[in-house]
Parts: C-alpha cells; sequence; structure tokens
C-alpha cells in the first residue's frame, strides 16, 4: 500500500492503485473499498476494526501512511 500511495503523491501510475477522476473534475472524496465476495456491509470496516487485532494493526498502519497527506484521521471516520 505504502508504495501504491507513494505513486498516487507523485503523481506517477502505479499497478497497486486504480482511480479515476469525476465527471467535470470536481474535488471528490477519498474513498477505501473492502473487495470481497459480494457479502459486504455498511461499516464492515469499522466492525473488524473492533473484532480483528491483525485487522486494527493494518488500518492503524495506513492511516500513518495516509497522515501526511489528509487532514482527515481514517479511524476517526
Amino acid at each position: 500500500m505504502l508504495a501504491g500511495l507513494s505513486a498516487v503523491a507523485a503523481g506517477q501510475p502505479s499497478p497497486a492503485v486504480t482511480g479515476s477522476v469525476p465527471a467535470g473534475g470536481g474535488g471528490g472524496r477519498v474513498v477505501f473499498v473492502f473487495p470481497g465476495q459480494g457479502s459486504q456491509w455498511v461499516g464492515m470496516g469499522r466492525e473488524l476494526a473492533v473484532v480483528s487485532p491483525v485487522f486494527a494493526a493494518r488500518l492503524a498502519e495506513c492511516e500513518r501512511a495516509l497522515a501526511p497527506f489528509v487532514e482527515w484521521s481514517l479511524t476517526g471516520c
């Protein structure tokens, strides 16, 4: 993920990053998608962070990696 974030920050393409620009070039919001087998639900990431220490640790790593680039908290959303 760090390599992908570094590529995004540098404006470089990366095979680990998929993205698009909204029609009209409007200011979009950052979205994290938790892919799976179609069984996702609203709040899934939040629930996983509570019940899975491994997931919570990886999420905390993502938050630290994003911190220099954003003005919001990943876990505070």
